[in-house]
């Protein structure tokens, strides 16, 4: 019987909450998140459909206090078909109230999730683990979505052994994906159109979810935008010395007050704003707002759970 979570948790943690409260509904699930416009359209469709797979798992993210007392009957007809995630980033006690049911608070500091999660494991499978080798696993998993599955495979490695050192996480648990998604941006700077390919099947075929490539390059695109914008203000830059000078003298000037920094040039690293500002220079603005727009418009296909969400992505790869 399928049941019904309504957690609380935070925008920077959307796609690693829905993943890891996805999997208590199935070990392979195909999500289907929906968001804004979309929330109803896709649930009421989902609802509407006699013959939905068995993983399937269906993520609201924010919805209304309007959206969710207007779904609430096609909630009630899906909630013993398919898993049902109702995300909030934000208190709502009146969604709590038409569903009746407590929001799960979910912990938003990254390496107390972690840190809690591995222990948990451990816990129940009666092993330890060292400090070096805690912050070993850490440093190589960027993709909270893939956690529970490396320390299994660490448990199942080490057998009797009761403590989990530094040398079993050498030997099981592989580097992160995030150096081949820089590797991924780097062939797409390079405009190797065969090479992009090659990488972006890679992660896909190695387990990286779809979805993380697509946040990733949306972000690299947005901070590329902006490094675009940038040429007028620090004309004729060619080495980083006077780049990081300039680019200093430029963030003084910009007022800008939020907490999600890492979508902002201004607060990267010079010698990565540096990056990203040589790369916005060889490609033209209306290629990087067009391939944007596109993104932007295969993340609603995604969401509302498309069958074709690789081959849409390698055709946007193709076309820049």
């Amino acid at each position: 019987m399928k049941t019904m979570v309504l957690a609380l948790g935070s925008k920077e943690n959307i796609i690693e909450d829905i993943h890891i409260l996805a999997s208590r509904y199935h070990e392979h699930p195909a999500i289907s998140i929906a968001q804004g416009k979309d929330v109803r359209q896709v649930v009421i469709e989902k609802a509407s459909n006699l013959f939905l797979a068995d993983n399937i798992v269906i993520a609201v993210v924010d919805p209304g206090v309007a959206d969710v007392r207007a779904l609430k009957p096609s909630f009630d007809v899906l909630k013993d078909r398919v898993g049902i995630i109702v995300y909030l980033t934000n208190e709502s006690p009146g969604i709590s109230e038409i569903l009746q049911m407590q929001a799960v608070v979910l912990e938003k500091d990254r390496e107390k999730r972690i840190k809690e999660r591995v222990r948990t494991a451990l816990k129940r499978n009666g092993k330890k683990m060292t400090d070096k080798a805690f912050a070993l696993l850490t440093s190589r998993i960027r993709d909270e979505s893939i956690l529970d599955q490396e320390v299994l495979k660490l448990i199942g490695y080490v057998g009797d052994k009761t403590t989990i050192d530094s040398k079993d996480i050498q030997t099981v648990v592989t580097e992160t994906h995030e150096d081949t998604l820089m590797v991924l941006f780097d062939a797409f700077s390079r405009m190797d159109k065969k090479e992009v390919l090659n990488i972006f099947e890679g992660l896909v075929e190695n387990g990286q979810h779809i979805l993380a490539i697509h946040s990733y390059l949306v972000n690299q695109m947005r901070l590329l935008i902006q490094a675009k914008d940038l040429e007028p203000h620090i004309p004729e830059v060619r080495a980083y010395p006077a780049f990081a000078s300039a680019f200093k003298r430029w963030k003084e000037e910009i007022e800008i007050d939020t907490s999600g920094k890492k979508r902002y040039l201004p607060f990267q690293h010079p010698y990565y704003a540096y990056k990203l500002f040589m790369t916005a220079r060889k490609l033209p603005k209306k290629s990087l707002i067009e391939f944007y727009e596109f993104l932007c418009s295969l993340d609603v296909k995604i969401k509302s759970g498309t069958k074709h969400d690789r081959a849409l992505m390698e055709y946007g790869l193709l076309k820049v």
